[in-house]
């Protein structure tokens, strides 16, 4: 082969290498890797690169109250703390639960991160509690909220409580947190997602979770979502992978942990709240059709043990919605529910308390 030939060759192949690539991250891949101006797509097409599934969103407000991400007010009724669904991590409207609190309830609320060095949420609180943190703004409720998949992992530790920290530390960690912003890796047009945004498409074709991708994609009997896949459910592997740890003895040891908690802030005229954020896969489940995996029993076990704390069964309330047939309770395109869950979680709540 001449060194002409070889040359045209190479240069063709590269050409082509780049068109290509370049073609699909216009028209699919740049939609769901990166975030153009103020929309926001979902966890879910990213990581399984289902662009059909996309549902763009810009993060806006329209509640006349929100929360706070660091003290600003000098009392606070309600202070929460939890994982992405607390940090308002689907995006969209009114992303934050912690504002339908603020707004219809017509408190003050104080949403915290996890403190450093500290084994769960519980511990968080157990050192606020002990230095005089929740003292000092009055507060009456703390809402503890985790995604279902991993209550067991974060709550059958056995917690410190006689932890404390200097109240100095505390006040300044919490007064430098800011509004939590999910930010993407900066990607160029030629990338690894094309490739992949290509094969998975195409093994999708052959395996729900396109034989070794983190999100499944399956059949709904309806549409539960405004999309171009609405009546096809993508929900997290661990949803499912998970299910081993949920045991009747795993959630007997969580809910002693938290009957501990609930006592221990009792005494300290503070009352819990716990939240657990029902799984997609949880939730859809009974819509699933020809489904193959087990079903998740920990609202089940869960609803049957005896609580001294306030209890919030996300999956019973958003089922009811769900025989209504409401679309978009969660976001078809991401892990998290959209703001019309929180808006009927929290109007449940309200119901209790007031």
């Amino acid at each position: 082969m001449s060194n002409k030939k070889f040359a045209f060759i190479f240069l063709s192949i590269i050409a082509i290498f780049t068109l290509l690539n370049f073609s699909i991250w216009s028209l699919y891949t740049k939609e769901i890797l990166t975030r153009e101006g103020d929309f926001i797509t979902g966890d879910l097409t990213r990581i399984g690169y289902l662009s059909k599934a996309v549902h763009k969103r810009k993060n806006e407000i329209d509640l006349p109250k929100q929360h706070d991400s660091q003290p600003k007010a000098t009392h606070y009724e309600l202070v929460t703390i939890g994982d992405s669904f607390s940090q308002g991590h689907s995006g969209g409207k009114n992303r934050y639960y912690q504002d339908y609190i603020a707004t219809k309830f017509n408190w003050n609320v104080l949403n915290l991160p996890q403190y450093p060095n500290t084994q769960n949420y519980s511990e968080t609180i157990i050192a606020l509690a002990n230095n005089g943190f929740l003292d000092k703004y009055h507060i009456k409720y703390v809402l503890i909220e985790s995604t279902q998949r991993r209550v067991v992992e974060r709550f059958t530790k056995h917690v410190n409580y006689s932890l404390s920290i200097p109240y100095e530390e505390s006040e300044n960690f919490y007064h430098i947190q800011k509004e939590h912003s999910f930010q993407l890796p900066d990607v160029t047009a030629i990338n690894n997602g094309n490739s992949k945004f290509v094969l998975y498409n195409f093994l999708y074709h052959f395996s729900d979770r396109a034989f070794f991708s983190d999100v499944h994609k399956v059949k709904l009997t309806q549409k539960f979502f405004s999309t171009s896949l609405g009546d096809y459910l993508l929900y997290y592997h661990k949803d499912i992978s998970t299910i081993k740890n949920t045991t009747l003895a795993s959630l007997e040891t969580v809910n002693s942990e938290l009957n501990t908690l609930s006592r221990f802030l009792k005494e300290k005229g503070i009352q819990l709240i716990f939240m657990p954020a029902v799984s997609k896969y949880d939730l859809y489940s009974p819509f699933i059709v020809n489904n193959k995996y087990e079903l998740d029993p920990f609202f089940n076990l869960f609803e049957t043990l005896k609580k001294d704390y306030i209890f919030i069964d996300t999956k019973k309330i958003l089922s009811k919605e769900l025989q209504k047939n409401e679309q978009d309770i969660f976001y078809g395109d991401d892990t998290h529910w959209s703001y019309k869950a929180s808006d009927i979680i929290i109007s449940y709540l309200y119901k209790i308390i007031k």
